[in-house]
């Protein structure tokens, strides 16, 4: 019986498998940082609506995309991989549920911070909204990272 498998090579095969996977599993996950990092810049990038300056908003915008360009090298370079929290394979229906909430909560927190700041002319508004916010960008940046992980890790 030639050309039939070995069940125990199988076998075998199948255990470096679920090793490799769950190693990649670790390997993608960032560190803390990079989370706090990220949070910490959209804040930042939020707060400057607060300064009603043009000019320290366009500077927020740059410094804010510089440093999601400078993540993705170090992600890159610690990691070897990149993937695309839009397509996280075997937990990608957890993920566009969460993206459901974000992006109305995003905007919902958006306008009630613009409408205070610019509005209601409550200083401040907007770099509260940006803490609010960078907090839920890290912290979202955290769950769908380790959500991804444990996706890989269980062979979902």
């Amino acid at each position: 019986m030639t050309g039939l498998p070995d069940p125990e090579a199988a076998a075998a095969q199948l255990d470096v498998l679920d090793a490799d996977r769950a190693a990649l599993a670790d390997r993608i996950v960032q560190p803390w940082w990079w989370d706090v990092a990220l949070g910490l810049g959209f804040a930042g990038l939020v707060a400057s609506y607060s300064s009603h300056r043009i000019w320290v908003i366009g500077a927020a915008v740059v410094v804010f995309l510089a440093l999601v360009r400078l993540l993705g090298v170090v992600y890159r370079r610690s990691t070897g991989v990149w993937w695309d929290a839009r397509e996280v394979g075997p937990v990608q229906g957890r993920v566009r549920r969460a993206a459901r909430w974000w992006g109305p909560a995003f905007l919902g927190a958006m306008g009630v911070g613009a409408g205070l700041e610019f509005l209601l002319d409550v200083r401040g508004a907007m770099v509260v909204t940006g803490v609010v916010l960078g907090t839920a960008v890290a912290l979202s940046s955290r769950w769908v990272s380790r959500t991804y992980a444990a996706g890989l890790r269980a062979g979902a």
